[in-house]
């Protein structure tokens, strides 16, 4: 009677394990398609570390249930929850976005200006540009966009000509006293990125300037 028992309970846990064992398969293909889906939504760039903890959880507790470790049942199922809530988080902040980037650094070049309807500069613009050079030459990592602007007066597609021919002047300058020009680039925006009024003579005296965009 003991031995029929003793048969009976083994065959009962054989069962119960191979249950547990089949369920947490079943749990495993779960967070594998979390950890896709969160790769898929850019976890991998925007929750990098929670992404890998997920990861390594999964890896981790298919390891222990391949190689049938004497670990409790508990310990892996702990293992399983803990990537798959990994996995979701990663998700939720992959769909959330990686946050807006930083808006680059902008130097207005105050003093610099030019002939009328020209990119000539005039001979007062020397002082500011000095400075610049200077500014670029002590930090001789960054990469900068010279951007031209003009007021609204004239056609739209002349302001735009102007500025960028205005542009390449400052971009010139600065090279020819000793910035690298291959940490230049140079742009005009013409009359499409107003800061002021452009029906009072100071707010389209605003409007016409360079400056460095720090990239």
């Amino acid at each position: 009677m003991k031995r029929i028992l003793l048969l009976a309970a083994c065959a009962s846990i054989t069962a119960c394990s191979g249950h547990i064992a089949s369920t947490q398969v079943s749990e495993l293909d779960e967070v594998r398609a979390m950890i896709q889906k969160a790769k898929a939504a850019g976890a991998e760039k925007c929750a990098p570390a929670l992404q890998a903890k997920a990861v390594a959880g999964l890896y981790h507790a298919a390891h222990e249930l391949d190689e049938g470790s004497a670990n409790p049942v508990s310990e892996n199922s702990d293992l399983i929850s803990g990537a798959l809530s990994n996995a979701k988080r990663a998700y939720a902040k992959a769909k959330k976005g990686c946050g807006k980037p930083a808006a680059p650094e902008v130097i207005t070049l105050e003093g610099v200006f030019f002939e009328t309807n020209s990119a000539e500069l005039t001979a007062s613009s020397t002082a500011t540009l000095d400075r610049a050079v200077k500014a670029l030459q002590k930090r001789s990592t960054i990469k900068v966009e010279v951007a031209a602007h003009t007021d609204s007066r004239g056609k739209a597609s002349y302001n735009l000509d102007l500025s960028n021919r205005r542009a390449a002047s400052v971009m010139a300058y600065l090279v020819a006293h000793g910035v690298s020009a291959d940490r230049l680039t140079s742009k005009g925006y013409g009359e499409s990125q107003a800061r002021a009024d452009n029906a009072t003579v100071a707010g389209r005296a605003k409007n016409r300037r360079v400056e460095l965009r720090i990239k």
